[in-house]
């Protein structure tokens, strides 16, 4: 490995880690949208007799929280990778490597 592709490859992580971030924000508004769902449904249900008693949903907000901390890290972790193949490029540029 030459150093030139160092920066290629600290992008290359970089952007990957910031997809991951995309992904899991995804995931959590999905999470999100499907508890609203299946809330306004029971409430829907109860209203029109139906349903005798309202159901609780918990763990929704241990979930959100847990993906929350890692999606800090993964942003920033993405963005020092990122910056740190700009700084690196040029470093090689300005050295003549």
């Amino acid at each position: 490995m030459t150093p030139k592709m160092l920066p290629s490859l600290l992008m290359a992580a970089g952007s990957l880690m910031l997809a991951w971030r995309v992904k899991s924000l995804l995931d959590v508004l999905i999470l999100a949208q499907l508890g609203s769902e299946t809330n306004f449904r029971s409430i829907t249900e109860f209203l029109t007799g139906r349903q005798s008693e309202l159901p609780v949903l918990v763990g929704f907000d241990q979930h959100v929280s847990r993906r929350r901390q890692l999606g800090v890290w993964l942003l920033v972790v993405g963005f020092l990778l990122i910056g740190a193949s700009g700084l690196l490029n040029v470093y090689l540029l300005w050295s003549g490597l």
